[in-house]
This record gives C-alpha cells, structure tokens and sequence, in this order.
C-alpha cells in the first residue's frame, strides 16, 4: 500500500504502513499472526473509510494484540481496488506488476529457510505451491537478475520488520515453477 499511496500522491518520501494494526484489527478472514490474506485486509480498510495507521504510530509487536483505536496517526488511502491474477502464472503475475506496480500475494511462509532468511535469492525445493498451503501476505515490489547465479527472482517486502532478510527484503527465485506460491494467491491493487 505504501509504494500505491506514494504513486498517488507523488511523493518522494514514503510512509510506512502498520502491518500490526492489520493483524490486530482485521479479523474477517484473516488468522493474526498465523496467516492473512490480501481481500480481507482490505475488507478492513474499506469499513475503516479507507484509513490506515502509520508504522512510527502503530508498531510491528511480532504477535496479535488488542486493536488500538485512539492514539494513532493514519493516512487516508482512499478506496482500494483490486483483481486477482491468474493462479500460478508467474508469467501474469510479471506483467500486473510492470502495468500496476505492487503485487500483493499469500504465498507459502512455512519452511524455516523463509522464516529465518537472512540473504541472497532464496530458493527451497520443498516448498508446496498450492493455493490451500498459503499461509502469509507480503507485496512483490520489484524483480531482477542475480549475475553470479545467473538467476531471476522477485523482491518482495515482509511484514517482519527491519531485521529479517535483507532489512525486511527477500528475493526469491523467479521463474521456477511458482515457488512457495508466489503466483498462488496474488492480487495487483490502484487507490481511487
């Protein structure tokens, strides 16, 4: 939502969003800290006037807590819109972004080398890819080429905070037949 806003609003600075207020916040569909996903989120957003709090004001807290509703800065996004791209269609899911931008997608979070990936482009080949094994929500925010390995992968933004991954970043493989279902449960979004 962050890199949607800043387009919409052309700014140059952007605002970091509270994942935490989701988790504590949303609940029709959406399990805390155990899984979440993209339409229910944004279910929550919609009944809140399209609001969100920032992250300086609402703080990543690693596990579900009471819903804060006073006290908080938000940000008026507007209404989201979204659609979903077609399941497993890495394909598809390459061309939403470059037409849309950010992807947000429930891909597979169980393998303890995603959990506690720390660098590089992550590839695990028993990760499962099938919608029924999603389990998480983060947002593809770019792609590119590793030279060395000679390896696409995307770039994706966790909600973990600053210390996982490559300062919250991951890169996973791309083009590998939809690894950890990346392409199993994606959806691309505009504010109006």
């Amino acid at each position: 939502m962050e890199t949607l806003y800043a387009i919409q609003t052309k700014s140059q600075n952007a605002i970091h969003f509270s994942p935490q207020q989701i988790v504590d916040c949303s609940s029709d569909g959406n399990d805390d800290c155990n899984g979440g996903d993209f339409p229910p989120s944004v279910s929550y957003l919609s009944a809140k006037g399209g609001k969100i709090a920032t992250e300086a004001s609402y703080p990543y807290g690693g596990k579900k807590d009471l819903c804060r509703e006073s006290g908080i800065n938000e940000i008026e996004l507007g209404n989201v819109e979204y659609a979903e791209i077609s399941v497993g269609d890495e394909n598809k899911l390459a061309e939403a972004f470059t037409n849309n931008g950010p992807i947000f997608i429930g891909p597979n979070a169980d393998s303890e080398l995603f959990m506690f990936y720390q660098s590089g482009v992550l590839k695990i080949d028993s990760c499962r890819n099938s919608p029924e094994h999603m389990n998480h929500a983060v947002v593809i925010v770019g792609h590119g080429y590793d030279e060395g390995l000679k390896t696409p992968y995307w770039i994706i933004k966790n909600s973990w905070g600053t210390k996982w991954g490559e300062s919250g970043y991951l890169r996973l493989i791309k083009d590998a037949g939809n690894m950890c279902g990346v392409a199993s449960s994606a959806f691309s979004a505009k504010l109006t």
